[in-house]
C-alpha cells in the first residue's frame, strides 16, 4: 500500500527509565468492562509497507458525534472503573472540527507512569496533529478493561472514529499496549510498542492481525526483537524482513507478505530513549536526536495507513 507522507514538526516526548520488575506481566484478564464515569476540568522519510488491509475505510462514529463539538484545548479527566480511579489528559487540537470524526491516539504514560510530565512534554506539538490524544496515567498498571473503558469514555465525549483508535506505548507501558492488542483486537486499529522489556506472549491470541510499529536501541533489543518476531507470526508475515539502512545506525526492518503491517526501527546507537528529530524542553534528557527517524512522526504516518479494516 502506498504510504502518505505527513508533514509535522519535530516532536518532544518525555520518557523515563524503568526496571524490568516494573513490567512483570499481569496475567489477569477482564471479561467485562464496568461502567465508567468522569469529571472534567478545563484547563521525511517514508517507508515501504506490506499491509493487505483495504485502502478505504468507512468511519464508524460514537455517541460523542451527537453532541456539540468540544472546543480545542486541554481537558483533565478522571475515569472510574469499578474501584479503580485513573486520571488522564485529553488534548483537542485546533484541527478537531475539520477532522471529526477524528482518530483517537491513546498514549500510555511510561517511566513512573505519571501523565503530567508526559503532557508537559508533548503539549506544544499536538495542535498540529489530526486527532484527539488521550495521555493516560499508568502509575497503577492498567488492565485491558481499564483502557477500553477510557476509550469508551473519550468516544462518548468527543467525536471519534472507532475504526481509528490507535495505542502508543514504550518502556514500562509497552506490555499494557501489547496485552490490549492481544485481548481487544476488535478495538485497536494499530499500536506502537518498543524501547521496553517485554515478556513471552503467553496466552496471546488476537482475533485479528493488528499492525505493529516498534523501535529499539541497544539496551532493549533482545526483548523487543522477541516481541516483533512473535507479532509478525500473529500477522502471518514471511520470516525475514526487508532491511533498509537509513544511516546513523538506523535500520528499518519491514516484514513482508503480512496480513497487517509489522515495522521495526532498529537503532544501533540508541539507548533507552525516544528517537526524535530535535530534543527540546523538560524531557530532553530522555530523547536522542536522529535526522533519519522521529518516533511521533513515524507513528502518525503508520496510524494513518492502518485504520481498522
Amino acid at each position: 500500500m502506498l504510504r502518505r507522507t505527513l508533514l509535522i514538526p519535530a516532536v518532544l516526548v518525555v520518557a523515563a527509565s524503568c526496571s524490568q520488575a516494573e513490567i512483570a506481566e499481569d496475567e489477569s484478564t477482564e471479561a467485562t468492562t464496568p461502567a465508567a464515569t468522569s469529571t472534567v476540568v478545563a484547563s521525511t522519510t517514508t517507508a515501504p509497507t506490506t499491509t493487505m488491509a483495504p485502502t478505504t475505510t468507512r468511519a464508524v462514529v460514537d455517541d460523542g458525534c451527537d453532541e456539540p463539538l468540544a472546543s480545542p484545548g486541554d481537558y483533565e479527566k478522571t475515569n472510574v472503573t469499578g474501584e479503580t480511579e485513573r486520571s488522564y489528559w485529553v488534548v483537542v487540537p485546533e484541527s478537531y472540527a475539520d477532522a471529526a470524526p477524528a482518530p483517537l491516539y491513546l498514549h500510555l504514560a511510561s517511566g513512573g507512569g505519571d501523565h503530567d510530565p508526559m503532557m508537559a512534554g508533548w503539549r506544544p506539538y499536538l495542535d498540529d496533529i489530526d486527532g484527539v490524544m488521550a495521555i493516560v496515567n499508568t502509575e497503577q498498571r492498567a488492565t485491558t478493561a481499564d483502557l477500553v473503558a477510557i476509550v469508551d469514555e473519550v468516544s462518548a465525549d468527543y467525536c471519534i472514529d472507532s475504526r481509528r483508535v490507535h495505542v502508543m506505548a514504550t518502556s514500562s507501558s509497552e506490555l499494557m499496549a501489547v496485552k490490549m492488542a492481544c485481548e481487544a483486537s476488535d478495538r485497536v486499529a494499530s499500536f506502537t510498542a518498543g524501547i521496553g522489556t517485554s515478556v513471552p506472549l503467553l496466552g496471546c491470541d488476537p482475533e485479528r492481525p493488528v499492525p505493529l510499529l516498534s523501535f529499539t536501541g541497544n539496551p532493549d533489543r533482545t526483548f523487543v526483537l522477541e516481541l516483533v518476531e512473535k507479532w509478525s507470526e500473529f500477522n502471518g508475515c514471511a520470516p525475514e524482513p526487508v532491511a533498509d539502512d537509513l544511516g546513523s545506525g538506523v535500520t528499518r526492518r519491514t516484514y513482508q507478505q503480512c496480513q497487517a503491517d509489522v515495522v521495526l526501527y532498529d537503532i544501533l546507537t540508541l539507548g533507552h530513549a525516544w528517537p526524535v528529530h530535535e530534543s527540546k524542553g523538560p524531557g530532553a534528557a530522555f530523547t536522542a536526536e536522529y535526522e533519519e527517524v522521529d518516533y511521533l512522526e513515524e507513528a502518525l504516518i503508520f496510524f494513518a495507513e492502518n485504520p481498522m479494516p
